[in-house]
């Protein structure tokens, strides 16, 4: 009877082999080019009737859009993207007018005979026609281009249709930095001053895809080895406003960071991350929820693949950020000298993003970085005190909580074993 079904298993496996082996084959070209059609989401600012600041949101009409995608492996590709108009944003705040974009990045995931799955995060600018204008004499007049640095990360779509076309879909999250900038000095000595900001975006693309150059498969692609441990140290940078301010900084800092790789394509990441002063040191005032120097603690998921010497990942990792120096106290004392005192005070983080990583050898490792964080500022009370009849008085007032997302960049190097 083993005989039997030994040999009955040596003549079925050649035609199951033969049959079945073409559907699950991987080729690729090394250009692709898309054209299609993409659509933003905005927002324009107005007072509720809470006296603060809000948003109405909206989906702009559909306008062109342009991918180029060269290939280096049936799994691993280099990208770039331009959307050379948008609609006119009357945001009445930050990024008005028509925009331009244009992204630069990795795309990584798996190729089937039909569909295609992948993650992608990209770098470049997003340019604003009237990025600066005024209300006189009537809104958007005296427009002024601004640009600023941008990054998408998302997912992409392919359906093959035939022959060298297929169907591309991409969904990603923009955001784009505006930092604080004059935007005219005056005759009199004064200037027109505007404060940055965090400017987020849903963008989607839908397009036709069309294949150039000779078609490869994967047979030969090279999957580079596991190493247990990844640890080394990054060069960060965190733009983000203060909260309860518009102020925008940099804040950039050192970061050490781990990962445990229990499988060729899921790590357990984490990182440590030190920033300099929330404000430069002359600074008098903070905020309840931040102030002085911070240290952030990130651990979570990353997840993704290695091929040819690079591997490509999407990180979902949670943490706190702690402050040196955040408010408790502020007032006056009976003599009337202002005083302030300060305290640690830590608010929780959610970071999001991709990881692209380059092995130069076995034991080497080099990393870059880039997502967004959001930092939850948590409800905090504040103490006011000032002197009356001779005794301090004090008044309690509570800081609401507020969410603030900000990009994170950071780019480093390490060892692997």
């Amino acid at each position: 009877m083993h005989n039997s079904c030994a040999r009955l298993f040596r003549l079925i496996t050649p035609i199951f082999l033969f049959n079945f082996a073409p559907l699950y084959a991987q080729q690729y070209s090394d250009h692709e080019i898309t054209v299609g059609l993409q659509a933003q989401t905005w927002g324009r600012e107005y007072v509720n009737s809470s006296d603060e600041y809000a948003y109405h949101h909206y989906l702009q009409y559909a306008t062109p859009s342009f991918t180029y995608t060269r290939n280096l492996s049936s799994t691993l590709a280099v990208e770039g993207t331009v959307e050379p108009w948008t609609q006119f944003f009357r945001t009445n705040a930050l990024e008005s007018g028509h925009g331009t974009l244009a992204f630069g990045g990795v795309k990584a995931g798996w190729r089937g005979k039909k569909w295609g799955f992948y993650g992608r995060t990209q770098v470049g600018i997003a340019s604003w026609s009237c990025g600066g204008w005024y209300y006189a004499p009537h809104p958007y007049s005296q427009c002024s281009r601004i640009t600023n640095f941008a990054l998408e990360y998302g997912g992409t779509v392919e359906r093959h249709l035939f022959g060298r076309y297929a169907l591309r879909m991409d969904a990603g999250h923009v955001l784009s930095t505006e930092f604080d900038q004059v935007l005219k000095r005056l005759p009199n000595g004064g200037s027109a001053y505007r404060q940055g900001g965090i400017l987020q975006h849903l963008d989607v693309r839908i397009g036709i895809m069309r294949s150039f150059g000779a078609v490869h498969d994967d047979d030969n692609e090279h999957v580079p080895e596991r190493a247990s441990w990844d640890v080394g140290a990054s060069f960060v940078l965190q733009p983000r406003n203060e909260a309860m301010d518009g102020i925008m900084n940099t804040y950039p800092g050192p970061s050490l960071w781990t990962s445990w790789n229990f499988s060729q394509h899921v790590s357990w990441d984490s990182a440590i991350i030190h920033s300099g002063p929330y404000r430069n040191k002359q600074y008098v005032f903070s905020v309840p929820q931040a102030g002085g120097r911070a240290l952030e603690a990130l651990t979570g998921l990353k997840m993704g693949l290695r091929r040819d010497h690079m591997g490509y990942f999407a990180k979902l990792r949670g943490g706190t950020i702690t402050f040196g120096e955040a408010e408790r106290r502020i007032g006056l004392l009976p003599d009337g000298t202002f005083f302030i005192r300060r305290g640690m005070f830590t608010n929780p983080v959610l970071d999001v993003g991709g990881v692209w990583e380059v092995y130069p050898s076995r034991h080497t490792i080099l990393r870059f970085d880039a997502g967004s964080a959001t930092i939850f500022y948590q409800p905090k009370d504040l103490w006011q005190y000032v002197p009356m009849h001779g005794v301090e008085v004090g008044t309690k007032y509570s800081a609401l909580g507020q969410a603030q997302t900000s990009l994170l960049l950071s780019f480093g190097g390490g060892i692997r074993f």
